[in-house]
């Protein structure tokens, strides 16, 4: 994955003036996708699990985003902002592959293994306290 800073300079990533309102907007969808998925049968609805999981994630990051005044046009830029905040290059690798296999999936009718729907709901569980103190931090908590 590229660094953040290419992504600005391409024009995938725009300055902004800082928007807490759509920040907190997107914590909440992120709570709620999440919400959702994990009360599926991960089993019965993978595609759903993952896909759920994934925009969460993005999400996430989109909300960091609009906090500090920035509007990505690009999942790849949104995720290398993290790297700002300490995500290390394994996180954004394994986001990244996320984002190939949910593209895959979205729009050339690509299967998801129950196995790759396991293995976005632990990372995202691998990463759920760094999450919480980067939305706490950022004034983003409902």
């Amino acid at each position: 994955m590229k660094p953040f800073n290419y992504y600005l300079e391409i024009g995938e990533v725009k300055k902004a003036a800082p928007d807490l309102a759509l920040a907190k907007s997107l914590v909440r969808d992120m709570n709620s996708r999440l919400k959702d998925s994990q009360s599926l049968s991960v089993s019965d609805y993978q595609k759903i699990v993952f896909e759920n999981v994934y925009d969460a994630l993005r999400d996430f990051a989109d909300a960091i985003l609009a906090v500090e005044g920035f509007k990505s046009y690009s999942h790849q830029a949104s995720f290398a902002h993290l790297s700002r905040f300490n995500f290390d290059t394994q996180m954004l690798e394994a986001l990244d592959r996320f984002r190939y296999k949910r593209n895959g999936s979205k729009y050339y009718g690509q299967t998801v293994s129950t196995g790759e729907a396991k293995e976005i709901l632990d990372f995202y569980n691998s990463i759920i306290k760094k999450i919480g103190k980067l939305i706490k931090e950022k004034g983003l908590s409902q």
